[in-house]
C-alpha cells in the first residue's frame, strides 16, 4: 500500500517534531554530563534525519525547485534550508570522526556541536515555515 503525498508530508512533520524533542533531550543529557546517552540520542536522531532527507525532503525539494517555477524569496528560503541541513549532516560526520579518533580536531568539538545544534534549529524553523507556506 502506497501512502499519499499528504500522509508523507504529515509523517515528516511529526518526525521533525520528534527530532526537535530529541535534540532538546540530548542537550539536557549533555548538561547532566551523561555523554554516552547524549551521543546515542544524537546518532539515532541524525540517522533518522538523513533517512527523512533522502526519502521525503529531497523529492519534495526537487519539485519545488524544478525549472519553470517562479524564482524569488521562497526558492531562496528552500535553498538556505537545504544548505543548512547539509551543513548539519557534515558537522555531525566531522564530530563523530573526531570522537572516533579518525580525524584530528581542527575545530573545538564543543563549538562544532553548538554550531550543529544551532544550524539544525534554524533549518528546522525554516522547514516549518516552508511547510506552512506550501500547505496553509
Amino acid at each position: 500500500m502506497l501512502l499519499d503525498y499528504q500522509t508523507l508530508v504529515a509523517s515528516n512533520l511529526i518526525l521533525q517534531l520528534i527530532l526537535a524533542a530529541a535534540l532538546g533531550f540530548a542537550v539536557f543529557l549533555a548538561k547532566k554530563k551523561n555523554f554516552q546517552r547524549h551521543c546515542l540520542v544524537l546518532r539515532l536522531a541524525v540517522i533518522a534525519q538523513i533517512l527523512a532527507i533522502l526519502a521525503l525532503m529531497s523529492p519534495a525539494m526537487g519539485q519545488i525547485l524544478e525549472p519553470g517555477r517562479p524564482d524569488g524569496l521562497f526558492r531562496a528560503e528552500v535553498l538556505v534550508h537545504h544548505g543548512l541541513g547539509l551543513a548539519v549532516v557534515l558537522l555531525w560526520i566531522y564530530i563523530n570522526l573526531v570522537y572516533l579518533r579518525h580525524l584530528k580536531a581542527r575545530l573545538a568539538p564543543r563549538l562544532a556541536m553548538q554550531a550543529a545544534a544551532g544550524l539544525w534549529v534554524v533549518s528546522l524553523i525554516l522547514g516549518f515555515h516552508i511547510y506552512l507556506r506550501l500547505y496553509y
